[in-house]
């Protein structure tokens, strides 16, 4: 794991604010970015049904099919997605150029993937965010409201969405103690400065 030695790997559920977080730390610490969701559109392509069968269903719904199922199955779901896809960010990072430290964020960072080749436990964390945070943020992004109005029942899908990233932190918070890695709790009593300077430190670029 010695070509990991310097990278950083920020998870969390969605709308914890890693990626605003990110561009913070790399504009700070003078850092490279990987953008889990940017790589998404370029893997996309390459998705085989037999070696990542929940993405190519994924790939293959509209968003109305999506957002209609009941949340269990959402949670299941997205879990098996991010769990196909970590192969192919590792193939990325691995093929990089590394003339700087490497901070990678995502939700589709899972606990034990990332802990299966973490080269130094401090280089690792989870942002969970709270209930109120994740739909406060989720409700003031225009491309989410573009995606729950081609749903039959918007109000519903938005329901379902929110509650299957509630339940997916849960999942989360429990692998990652499990597993005593560490977790960054996000509200709105802190910063978005206060958070990063909380993960740089956590991270020891301070």
């Amino acid at each position: 794991m010695s070509d990991l030695n310097n990278v950083f790997w920020l998870g969390g559920s969605p709308c914890a604010g890693k990626s605003s977080l990110s561009e913070v730390l790399a504009e700070r610490f003078g850092l490279d970015l990987y953008h889990v969701d940017d790589a998404f559109e370029r893997h996309a392509h390459r998705f085989d049904p037999a070696c990542h069968p929940a993405l190519t269903s994924w790939c293959a719904r509209t968003w109305n099919d999506r957002w209609t199922q009941p949340v269990s199955r959402l949670l299941q779901e997205v879990i098996a997605c991010y769990g196909e896809h970590f192969a192919l960010i590792l193939e990325d990072i691995r093929t990089a150029p590394k003339q700087k430290p490497l901070l990678v964020e995502g939700s589709a960072l899972l606990p034990k993937q990332v802990a299966s080749v973490l080269a130094h436990r401090n280089h690792a964390i989870w942002m969970i965010p709270s209930a109120d945070f994740q739909r406060e943020h989720y409700a003031q992004r225009d491309w989410v409201r573009g995606i729950i109005e081609q749903c039959d029942n918007p109000q519903a899908a938005f329901q379902n969405w929110m509650e299957r990233d509630f339940q997916f932190a849960q999942w989360l918070s429990t692998e990652v103690n499990a597993l005593e890695l560490s977790l960054l709790r996000v509200d709105s009593e802190r910063t978005l400065e206060e958070n990063a300077m909380i993960v740089a430190a956590h991270f020891g670029l301070i």
